[in-house]
């Protein structure tokens, strides 16, 4: 193998064009989106407010603040929450909760979906300004 090969199976491959959308909810504020939901997913998964946030690299209280905020805006709580004690505490979604959160991933798909559909027609094969 020459020094040609090696360069050529060393160098980076190209990035290719693509689109890379965000979607956020608002009413007087953005106050729901990517961050607030992966959160919400954690706390699901563990049980755990704490737990989440450590998962995420968020202090306690600026997660509290991040779930706080979306349930001013939405006027309904986002979470159960139990103090602890002998049997624990612990955080679980509330049913409008689960429910906003299913409904923020059936649009973040469907926004994605049309996204990449959009781009087809437009870009074609991904090269933005070359035909």
């Amino acid at each position: 193998m020459g020094n040609n090969d090696k360069n050529a199976a060393d160098a980076p491959k190209e990035a290719i064009l693509h689109t890379a959308t965000q979607v956020r909810l608002a009413k007087e504020d953005i106050f729901f989106g990517p961050g607030k939901a992966r959160l919400m997913e954690y706390i699901e998964k563990t049980g755990s407010m704490q737990e989440a946030c450590l998962e995420m690299g968020l202090s306690y209280s600026k997660g509290a603040r991040m779930i706080k905020k979306a349930e001013k805006q939405l006027g309904y709580k986002l979470l159960e929450r139990r103090i602890g004690g002998s049997g624990g505490g612990g955080s679980q979604l509330t049913g409008e909760g689960r429910e906003l959160l299913k409904k923020y991933r059936q649009l973040t798909r469907r926004v994605q979906e049309d996204a990449e559909r959009a781009f087809e027609e437009i870009f074609g094969n991904g090269n933005a300004g070359q035909d």
